[in-house]
């Protein structure tokens, strides 16, 4: 690998780090925001006379120190064991492992600030460690959920990351090299542009004929026709499920109300539709 290379990767994997904590800061900030008022609301509706800084205090703790843990140890956990990236024989136990620290961190921190500043700013006692087993298990599940978050939060935002890395190599190849790079299942194949013929739709893929050999590829007509014309290629669109290379187009025969077949050097016979005319006029 080379030092771009590993420079691009790093901070492809900052931006995803960065991207996924401010979103999930949305998520805790809201739910803060939404649990405070409700407690508010239900001390109104029965009439109790409340103090609403309580509220906030209370929820506001729980948040602070689940941002901060997610900050400061579960994203590290995360890097060293990505979903996905090996058997989920190794990476399932370490987050199953993963959010029961958390919870416990997250609950005693909790816990013993509750304990602390409580009389402080509201001239009364907490007790938050009355049945320590119970309060730890009624604060797992929801921290469980919270910790499952983050982490898959982090995999979709790297996952992103990982994916434009991977279009932006693709494109400099097509213009450094006149190669595309197309993933056909866990295989990159790495095709000469030039002999590229036609492309047809196909779901989620297209099936991408250079040579004499079809590929299926992940990927999107329009994201083919991109790589194509940064390889030098002269791709058109004929059809809305059709892509053809212009230059092997030997015959074109109109079948009536505008629409027309065309006939490739390799013998391939191509539907063109009337509302790409202009496309394949021009």
């Amino acid at each position: 690998m080379s030092t771009l290379e590993f420079q691009n990767e790093q901070a492809a994997e900052r931006r995803a780090g960065l991207h996924a904590l401010i979103a999930f800061s949305a998520m805790a900030m809201a739910f803060w925001v939404v649990n405070s008022t409700s407690i508010i609301m239900e001390e109104a509706r029965d009439g109790h006379g409340f103090n609403a800084w309580k509220a906030w205090f209370l929820e506001g703790s729980s948040t602070a120190y689940m941002l901060l843990l997610c900050w400061v140890a579960v994203r590290r956990w995360e890097r060293r064991f990505p979903i996905g990236a090996a058997s989920w024989t190794r990476w399932l136990p370490a987050h199953i492992g993963g959010a029961v620290i958390f919870s416990g961190l997250h609950v005693a921190a909790m816990g013993l600030t509750r304990e602390a500043l409580f009389p402080v700013l509201f001239n009364e006692a907490y007790h938050f460690f009355g049945d320590p087993l119970q309060t730890f298990l009624y604060e797992l599940r929801k921290d469980v959920l919270s910790y499952a978050a983050v982490v898959l939060t982090l995999t979709g935002f790297r996952t992103i990351e990982w994916h434009r890395l991977e279009a932006a190599a693709a494109r400099t190849e097509a213009r450094t090299h006149h190669r595309v790079n197309l993933k056909c299942g866990g295989r990159v194949m790495h095709l000469t542009a030039a002999e590229f013929s036609s492309a047809k739709a196909a779901g989620n893929y297209v099936e991408a004929r250079f040579g004499t050999r079809t590929h299926l590829a992940r990927m999107t007509l329009n994201e083919l026709d991109s790589l194509l014309r940064d390889a030098g290629v002269d791709a058109v669109r004929v059809h809305r499920s059709w892509l053809v290379n212009r230059e092997m187009i030997t015959e074109t025969v109109p079948t009536g109300e505008g629409d027309v077949t065309l006939t490739l050097s390799n013998g391939e016979t191509i539907p063109g539709s009337r509302r790409y005319r202009d496309r394949l006029a021009a």
